[in-house]
C-alpha cells in the first residue's frame, strides 16, 4: 500500500502548483496585451517597413533618405559565419574624406536596419584617424537607430536577429583617445577610458521639442557648460583663460549653438568636443588644443534659403540678384555652384533666414563667431592649427586666417563682410581653396572648431 505524504508536504507542492499557474497566467497576458498594444502601434501591420515608417527616429529617416540619392554602398564588407565585418575607413573625417566617411555610415546604419546578420563587427585595424566630424555623426545616428532596435525588441513579432556591435583591432592610441573619451564605445556602451592629455566633453543632445527650457536659456546653458569645460581643462596643465579670451570663447561657442538651431529644420542638435594637451617642442607657447563639433541634420543652409518657406524674402532677393550676376559673368563652375555661393552669403553681417520681424537682432550672429575665432587664433603667421570648418549640404568653407574680415562701407553704414577674395567684394568670386562645393551632399549643417589654446589666451 502507498504511504500517503505528509500534510506538509502536499500543502507545499499545492503552493508550488498554484505559483506555476499564476506565473503561466499572467505570462500569457502579458503575451495578449503586448500583441495588443502592438497591433494598436502599427496598424495590424507588423512588417518591417512598417516598423520603419513608425518607429524610426526622424534623424536616420532623413539622413537615409538623402543617402539614397547620393551615396554608393561601401564596398570594404565581409560576412562570414560569425556575421558582418565591416572595415572602418582609413581615414574617418568629413572635413577631408567626406564620400567615403558618409558611405561607410550610412552602409553600416542601413545594415542595422536591415537586421540580416546577428553580429555586427567595425574593424578599425586600417583606420588611422578619426576625425570629431565623422565621429559625431556616426554616433548621433547610431543613438537613434539603437533606439529603434530597441524598441523593436520590446515585442515577441518584432524581435530584431541582431545581438550585437561592436568593434575589433583598435590599436591606433590616437583613434583608440576619441573612441573610449567621447565616442560610441564611451557614450554607447558605458566604455570609458581616462587619458592623461584628454579632457572630453561628452556628447549633448538638445532636442527643441522636449525641452522644458526655452530655446534660448537653453542655448546659454549649454554654451555656459561647454566655456566651463574649456575652463576645467586647462586645469589640467595649471593655467586659466583670460577674460578676453573667455568672453571670445562664449561668442563662439554660443553664436555657432544659435545658429545650429536657426539653421534646422529637425528638433534635434548635437555637440561635443574635447580639450588635448599638446607637447610639441615646435609650438613652445602652446598649451593644449580644444576641439569643438556642433551638428543638426535637416535642410542645408542653401535649401533654408532658397525654400519657398524662407521668412525673409529681402535676403533671397538679394541673393537671387547675386546668383544673376553669377551667372552673367560665367562665375559658377563645376567646384563653385550657387549653394556655395548662398551659403558664403549667408555668413555676412545683416543675413539670416529667421524673419526680420520676428527676431529683429539675427543677422550678425555668424560673422560675430567667426570674428571671435580669429580673435581665439594666435598670430595668423604663428598659428597653423587653429581652423574653423562649416558643411552645409554640397559645400565647405574653411577659415584658417588666410583670409580675414573686412569692412564694407554702403552709403552711411559699414558691415563686416568675410568674402575670401582680396577685394573684399561677395560679386567677385571667392577663393576656391576655402569656399568650394564638395563631391557628395551632408543633409544638414556640421561646424568644427579646432582651437589652438597658447600663452596670449591665459593669464
Amino acid at each position: 500500500m502507498r504511504k500517503s505524504l505528509p500534510i506538509s508536504i502536499i500543502l507545499k507542492r499545492q503552493k508550488r502548483n498554484l505559483k506555476f499557474k499564476k506565473k503561466r497566467k499572467d505570462r500569457r497576458l502579458r503575451v495578449l496585451l503586448n500583441h495588443i498594444e502592438l497591433k494598436k502601434d502599427l496598424g495590424g501591420d507588423s512588417s518591417l517597413q512598417n516598423q520603419l515608417d513608425k518607429w524610426l527616429p526622424e534623424t536616420v529617416k532623413y539622413f537615409i533618405h538623402i543617402a539614397g540619392k547620393n551615396y554608393l554602398p561601401y564596398k570594404d564588407v565581409k560576412i562570414n559565419s560569425n556575421g558582418l565585418i565591416i572595415s572602418i575607413p582609413r581615414e574617418f573625417c568629413l572635413n577631408t574624406n567626406i564620400k567615403i566617411s558618409l558611405s561607410f555610415i550610412n552602409t553600416l546604419i542601413q545594415f542595422l536596419l536591415i537586421d540580416s546578420h546577428k553580429t555586427i563587427t567595425i574593424d578599425y585595424s586600417k583606420c588611422k584617424s578619426i576625425d570629431l566630424s565623422a565621429q559625431i555623426c556616426l554616433d548621433a545616428l547610431l543613438i537613434d537607430t539603437l533606439k529603434f532596435i530597441t524598441k523593436r525588441d520590446k515585442y515577441f513579432k518584432t524581435r530584431p536577429r541582431i545581438k550585437s556591435i561592436g568593434g575589433e583591432n583598435i590599436n591606433n592610441l590616437d583613434v583608440k583617445k576619441i573612441l573610449f573619451s567621447i565616442g560610441s564605445p564611451a557614450i554607447i556602451n558605458k566604455r570609458s577610458y581616462k587619458f592623461r592629455d584628454i579632457v572630453p566633453y561628452h556628447l549633448c543632445i538638445h532636442n527643441k521639442e522636449s525641452e522644458s527650457l526655452r530655446n534660448s536659456q537653453r542655448k546659454e546653458l549649454d554654451t555656459t557648460n561647454l566655456v566651463e569645460h574649456v575652463i576645467n581643462s586647462l586645469a589640467l596643465i595649471n593655467k586659466e583663460l583670460s577674460q578676453e579670451s573667455i568672453e571670445d570663447l562664449s561668442t563662439v561657442i554660443g553664436e555657432i549653438l544659435i545658429n545650429a538651431e536657426e539653421h534646422s529644420t529637425l528638433n534635434q542638435r548635437y555637440s561635443t568636443g574635447y580639450f588635448q594637451k599638446i607637447n610639441n617642442p615646435n609650438l613652445d607657447k602652446a598649451f593644449g588644443i580644444y576641439h569643438l563639433v556642433i551638428l543638426n541634420f535637416g535642410s542645408s543652409i542653401y535649401e533654408i534659403f532658397k525654400s519657398f518657406d524662407c521668412k525673409n524674402i529681402d535676403n533671397v532677393n538679394k541673393m537671387q540678384l547675386l546668383s544673376e550676376k553669377y551667372t552673367k559673368n560665367r562665375l559658377f563652375s563645376k567646384s563653385f555652384h550657387e549653394g556655395s555661393l548662398w551659403t558664403l552669403y549667408s555668413l555676412q553681417e545683416g543675413i539670416t533666414s529667421t524673419s526680420p520681424f520676428e527676431f529683429k537682432k539675427r543677422g550678425n550672429g555668424s560673422i560675430r563667431f567667426i570674428e571671435s575665432f580669429f580673435n581665439l587664433r594666435s598670430n595668423n603667421d604663428r598659428d597653423k592649427i587653429s581652423r574653423l570648418n562649416i558643411i552645409s549640404g554640397n559645400t565647405n568653407i574653411l577659415f584658417d586666417g588666410s583670409y580675414d574680415i573686412m569692412d564694407k562701407i554702403v552709403g552711411n553704414d559699414t558691415f563686416k563682410v568675410m568674402t575670401f577674395n582680396k577685394s573684399g567684394n561677395i560679386e567677385d568670386k571667392p577663393d576656391g581653396k576655402f569656399v568650394k562645393k564638395i563631391n557628395t551632399f551632408f543633409p544638414g549643417t556640421i561646424i568644427t572648431a579646432k582651437i589652438l589654446i597658447t600663452e596670449d589666451d591665459i593669464i
